[in-house]
Parts: structure tokens; C-alpha cells; sequence
């Protein structure tokens, strides 16, 4: 089965544009430089925003400094026509993120990278913002009724956004979760056992069908061009699966919907003026 992310914004967004109807919010984007890959993305975000009838703010420098940077998420922090703020990755080397990334008002912060949100992420909290590819797994996996209780989970990949995020939101719910990476010996080994395998590494073909087991459901979160063309990393010929997203038309449509789920969850946060430390029953 096509695990089918456009599929899954569409039915959610019905939902979505209900809620979005009575409430009055805007969306920062700050890019700094100049992505082909990072202004594909905001066009995204910017089309969907429109849609919502949501206040959008692009801005864009060529260059920045961190302190630079600082101060235009300090005036974001204190607009309150502006409920979410994103700083587009990836940013230059002389810009220290884990500066950057804690100086976003935790409330603002709707990629989930302040360490309040990923505190209150592994805390299991209930306002916790998760950062929006994470989420947009999860969206998935609940919509086609995946259970991922006891289930053998490999995540390839332990970046902030994903890998450590899917850690956390999967571990929460009784799955047994390993994460593999780059240093990872032997990681045929690992995929071989597991039930589900979520993939978010950016290297074409790195699944093959030898590495995986029968019924295996694979999320491929990577993004590559091969050959001109757009594919994620699990390889064309992985024929025996029980479950898949494709690569465009999977994962990459939910990230772009949980921006804006999670900045609707910012709104209400914002004007109940709570940090996020509620805790899941």
C-alpha cells in the first residue's frame, strides 16, 4: 500500500480550514542566503498560508550575522500580529543555530527546535510544538492506522527535526525504537529485524530490497535528485513492502500541513500565554 501523502493533507486540511476560520494569525519566515531547495519550500508554505487566510512575512537577507539574526527574531518574539516563526535551513556556517534556535520564543516556536519544546517533547507535554516532519510522520501513521505499539522501529537519521523527534513521539507510544546513523556499523542488520523503518538520511538508493524483511512499512523522509529526477532513499526496486510513502508525494506534503497545525496550536498558546508543560494523561 502507497502510503499517500497528499491524500492525507487534503482529508486534514478540511478539518484544518474550519478551525482556521475565526482566529486572525500571521507566519514569519526568515531565509538568510539564498537555497534553491529552501525557496521551494517557502513557496510552499506561502501558498498553504494563503489558503488559510494566514498573515504571511518573508524575510530575506543575503547575508547575516548572529547577532543580526538575533534581533529580527526579537521583534518577531514581540509582534503580536505574528504567532509562528520559522528560520529557514540551512543557515550560513558563521551563524551559531543553537543560539538561534533557543532565542524563538518557545510559544512562536513552530518547528519544535527551542529545548523547552524538545523538553517538553520527550516529557510527553501536551502543548509541546513538534518539530512539523516529524509530526507530518505521525500524521501518516495514525491516518492509515499504523500501530507502532511493541512494534521493531529503525530510524536512519538523528538530526533534531526528525530522528530525535520520531524517537521520542514513537517511544511515547510502546514502540522499541533504535536510531542508526552514519557511524552505524553494519546497518543491514538493523533493518532486517525491523517492522517499520523511517529513513531521512538524503542518500539516494541507501534501501535496497536486501536490506528489509516482508510487511515492512517504509517512511522515506529523504529528499535527492537522481538523474534529474526527485527520489528519496529507498531505491526503486524495493518491491516487497506493506506499506510506503513515495518520494515527492509523501512525507514532504505533511511537513509542509503540520506548519500550520502547529501554528494554530502557537495561536491558542500565545493567547492563553502558556508554556508548553501539560502533560499527556
Amino acid at each position: 500500500m502507497i502510503l499517500d501523502g497528499k491524500l492525507v493533507k487534503s482529508e486534514l486540511l478540511k478539518e484544518l480550514k474550519i478551525k482556521y476560520r475565526d482566529i486572525n494569525t500571521g507566519l514569519a519566515v526568515i531565509e538568510i542566503g539564498d537555497d534553491f531547495a529552501s525557496n521551494r519550500y517557502i513557496k510552499q508554505k506561502e501558498k498553504l498560508a494563503k489558503e488559510l487566510d494566514v498573515k504571511f512575512k518573508l524575510i530575506k537577507q543575503a547575508t547575516a550575522t548572529t547577532e543580526e539574526l538575533v534581533s529580527i527574531i526579537d521583534k518577531l518574539n514581540n509582534d503580536h500580529n505574528i504567532d509562528g516563526i520559522i528560520v529557514q535551513l540551512p543557515l550560513p556556517k558563521n551563524i551559531d543555530y543553537n543560539i538561534i534556535r533557543n532565542r524563538i520564543n518557545p510559544n512562536k516556536d513552530i518547528d519544535g527546535i527551542n529545548d523547552i519544546n524538545r523538553i517538553a517533547l520527550i516529557d510527553n507535554c501536551n502543548n509541546a510544538l513538534i518539530p512539523c516532519t516529524a509530526l507530518g510522520v505521525m500524521k501518516i501513521i495514525d491516518f492509515y492506522n499504523i500501530d507502532v505499539s511493541g512494534k521493531d522501529v529503525v530510524i536512519i537519521g538523528r538530526s533534531i527535526h526528525i530522528g530525535k523527534a520520531l524517537y521520542n513521539l514513537l517511544l511515547n507510544r510502546d514502540a522499541t525504537v533504535t536510531i542508526c546513523h552514519s557511524k552505524t556499523k553494519d546497518l543491514k542488520k538493523y533493518t532486517k529485524q525491523a517492522d517499520i523503518i523511517i529513513t531521512s538520511v538524503g542518500k539516494a538508493n541507501l534501501i535496497t530490497q536486501d536490506m528489509i524483511k516482508d510487511d515492512v512499512c517504509l517512511i522515506d523522509v529523504g529528499f535527492n535528485y537522481l538523474n534529474g529526477k526527485i527520489c528519496g532513499d529507498v531505491s526503486h526496486d524495493v518491491v516487497r513492502y506493506k506499506y510506503l510513502t513515495p518520494v515527492p508525494g509523501g512525507v514532504g506534503q505533511m511537513t509542509v500541513y503540520s506548519i500550520f497545525e502547529n501554528l494554530y496550536k502557537a495561536y491558542n498558546l500565545n493567547k492563553q500565554n502558556t508554556i508548553s508543560t501539560t502533560k499527556i494523561n
